[in-house]
């Protein structure tokens, strides 16, 4: 460069701060204007801080506690209700209350899982049977009748939609859970009433047919006895966190109201905990 010294490095910061703002970060250089722009306070880096949901505000209310006991007698809000102490058991509650939902969720999941592995082995099951009763001699009447089940658990469309019809049509498939299960005993009922049908696989019997209805029957019971149980759950846990003033959001926004109110709004006691977000969660 060209100049006397001073000259020269006038020249040389001019530069630098012309720099790309990425190439200064990766370089680690910092020029006065990033130097401004940082805050007086770095906070703590939260456990998990991009995640959301209650899990979030109970890592959040423990981070919190952990502020509060810091800052020994300082921390004298009043009243009860945000006392340590209170504090602590809030967030042992809360956290209860969320392993029981999750419990509740797992004993669900298992259970659908379960009802997945009968209800997958039906389409090939029927199949199976329509060609026993056709092997078997039955009338095509009989047979066309089973095939009509047949399809209804496949969730074939029996009615035929009308091309110019279809935007205000209403599906006739019918292809739940419960529905199924009522095709299948239907089928079943059809096979009885045809006497030349006597299959000598186990799995074909009529016999065998009705054991595997009822599982499918008992199945599709647990599974919804065991959302309902999860949802009560559920409704508990939102309960518990969402509830106006007494719930553990509000409480703990009063107590980041109360820090602000004893250190101050520009305390470094105040900026710990100012980014620690309790949020109200949606059913």
């Amino acid at each position: 460069m060209n100049g006397s010294k001073p000259q020269a490095a006038e020249e040389l910061i001019k530069k630098v701060q012309e720099l790309p703002e990425k190439l200064l970060a990766k370089h680690q250089i910092k020029t006065a204007k990033t130097q401004q722009a940082e805050p007086k306070y770095k906070r703590g880096r939260t456990a998990g801080h991009n995640e959301s949901g209650m899990a979030l505000n109970v890592t959040h209310g423990i981070q919190v506690v952990d502020y509060l006991l810091t800052y020994g007698e300082a921390y004298n809000p009043g009243y009860a209700h945000i006392a340590i102490a209170r504090l602590q058991a809030l967030n042992e509650e809360a956290q209860a209350l969320l392993n029981l939902s999750n419990e509740k969720r797992q004993f669900k999941k298992v259970e659908v899982g379960v009802r997945q592995s009968l209800f997958k082995a039906l389409k090939p099951l029927v199949t199976r049977i329509v060609n026993e009763m056709e092997a078997c001699g039955a009338p095509k009447a009989t047979v066309k009748n089973a095939r009509h089940y047949v399809d209804k658990i496949r969730g074939t469309r029996i009615i035929k939609l009308d091309t110019d019809a279809v935007e205000n049509s209403i599906s006739p498939r019918q292809t739940s859970f419960t529905e199924k299960v009522q095709h299948f005993t239907n089928l079943i009922n059809v096979v009885k009433g045809c006497e030349a049908y006597a299959p000598t696989v186990s799995v074909l019997t009529v016999a065998s047919l009705e054991a595997m209805r009822d599982a499918m029957a008992s199945s599709n019971n647990t599974v919804s006895s065991k959302q309902a149980v999860w949802s009560t759950s559920r409704v508990e846990r939102n309960q518990f966190f969402n509830a106006p003033v007494t719930g553990y959001v509000d409480t703990y926004l009063a107590v980041k109201r109360a820090v602000r109110a004893i250190f101050g709004a520009n305390s470094p006691e105040y900026y710990q905990m100012s980014k620690l977000a309790f949020k109200r969660i949606g059913a």
